[in-house]
């Protein structure tokens, strides 16, 4: 049975590229039997696969005996002569903090711990215990949670090149065989066995009800579905990722922009996994979009509202901007706010994480300075703004920049009449949750400039002018579009 065992996870490894020659691979051991089975079967390829083992547990202390679950992983690698490294965490400080259950806390700091060890010891890979029988539970209880193939195809050997899974093509009779035969007793997890988490009822009630009223074999059959619907979901999602880019106007891991018309081109499949990839470009993982959450953004891409914002998990957001699908960090409201304006040096405005540069200049007769776009920069005739707001016997003006106000208008460049800021910021086209944020620079509550689109007409340099006020503006959270 030993021989067997070994040699068929070598083939199943080769097969799949899952070791090359010269990897340091973490051996993920909880002390329970399919990761002792996947320790030991490592440990007697090792010299074959020509890889170097470090073994990896966290202790969750959620139980009473994970400390001794993690002196007997402990003793294992040191019976086994392996490198060893063991952490632990406060699991429910995590979930509450990061506001998740315990068991995704758990997952996410195992996670974490195993990246790190993996900067600390130069290793590649990460080899974990699932096997035939997880796949099995696995889609049952996708499939009970309401997924689509992306969740129904179960687990694969390998996920993003470094995490394998050389157990995946054994039951677990067969791993607690291999470990009789090399008389090994793993730890046993009482956790496993409790019925409130829907995994342990799919184990211990669902499946054992399946085979024997329905189908003797259905591990075997469900993991031959999973199989199937994950070569199938593999093709989709390179063809969803050729129409993500043909979508693509921006991507980076803060902010995702679609086009909303390429989009609403492509079948509502290739849409669906369009919206799962633009959130894991973003998070790096997709385990929290569900089909409530990308049905509620597809009706608000299908709907009337040109702006709209949905709010999704880890602390992203969805926003159509009329012809823009957004995914972006959840937008933090800075509300009021109010900096007087030095005419001459830097100022800076804290609750934008921005400065303004202002400067005075002399106008060389015959060369009036070319205006810039009004966009960044500005610049302003300094003897019209001194003879309407300086006060007496004052060199300077009283520069303020805020936010809008109820009421608020001015005469955008280039224009006769006045509009509302309101109406002007709509026919920009800046989303509404946006318009706040938009500093304006006033001067006695006159909007001199809307920074990021235009300045005011009725002080624009002109061919007499003699004086300039020039003023730039920076802002490296870019609160501006």
């Amino acid at each position: 049975m030993t021989a067997d065992f070994v040699q068929q996870m070598h083939r199943f490894i080769a097969k799949h590229k899952l070791i090359l020659g010269g990897e340091i691979v973490l051996v993920a051991v909880s002390g329970g039997a399919d990761s002792l089975a996947l320790l030991y079967a490592l440990h007697t390829l090792r010299q074959q696969l020509r890889c170097h083992l470090h073994v990896v547990h966290l202790n969750h202390r959620l139980r009473p005996e994970a400390d001794t679950d993690a002196d007997f992983v402990r003793q294992h690698a040191e019976h086994l002569n392996l490198p060893c490294s063991i952490q632990q965490v406060d699991v429910f400080r995590l979930a509450k903090q990061w506001k998740l259950s315990l068991e995704t806390a758990g997952r996410r700091a195992r996670y974490q711990f195993y990246d790190f060890v993996c900067s600390e010891t130069d290793a590649t890979k990460v080899a974990l215990g699932h096997h035939q029988d997880d796949i099995a539970e696995t889609v049952l209880m996708n499939l009970i949670r309401g997924s689509g193939s992306t969740g129904l195809k179960g687990i694969t050997p390998v996920r993003d090149l470094k995490f394998i899974r050389p157990l995946i093509g054994f039951t677990r009779q067969q791993i607690e065989a291999f470990l009789t035969s090399i008389d090994v007793v793993p730890r046993h997890d009482a956790t496993n066995t409790d019925t409130r988490y829907l995994r342990n009822r799919i184990r211990h009630e669902l499946i054992p009800r399946l085979e024997n009223d329905y189908n003797p074999n259905i591990k075997a059959a469900l993991s031959r579905t999973a199989n199937i619907l994950g070569v199938e979901s593999e093709y989709l999602d390179t063809i969803a990722c050729t129409a993500f880019e043909a979508c693509q106007i921006q991507a980076s891991q803060k902010t995702i922009i679609l086009d909303r018309g390429k989009f609403r081109q492509h079948h509502l499949a290739l849409q669906r996994r369009i919206l799962r990839q633009s959130v894991s470009k973003m998070l790096g993982a997709v385990n929290d979009l569900y089909f409530a959450h990308c049905d509620a953004i597809l009706n608000l891409i299908e709907g009337d509202a040109p702006n709209a914002v949905l709010p999704l998990p880890n602390g992203l957001q969805f926003r159509r901007a009329y012809q823009q699908i957004i995914f972006e960090r959840k937008t933090i409201k800075i509300g009021n706010f109010s900096y007087p304006i030095n005419t001459v040096g830097k100022t800076s405005i804290t609750a934008l994480n921005a400065e303004i540069n202002a400067a005075l200049g002399n106008v060389t007769p015959g060369r009036t300075p070319a205006p810039p776009n009004g966009k960044f920069e500005a610049i302003f005739d300094y003897q019209k703004l001194r003879k309407v707001f300086a006060e007496p016997f004052s060199e300077t003006i009283p520069l303020t920049l805020r936010n809008r106000r109820q009421g608020d208008r001015f005469q955008p460049y280039g224009m006769q009449g006045r509009k509302k800021i309101k109406d002007f910021l709509i026919d920009a086209k800046v989303p509404r949750h946006e318009r706040d944020n938009i500093p304006l620079l006033v001067c006695s509550d006159v909007i001199l400039w809307v920074v990021g689109y235009t300045t005011s007409d009725s002080f624009k340099i002109e061919p007499h002018t003699q004086h300039y006020l020039y003023l730039s503006y920076a802002s490296s959270d870019k609160t501006v579009p």
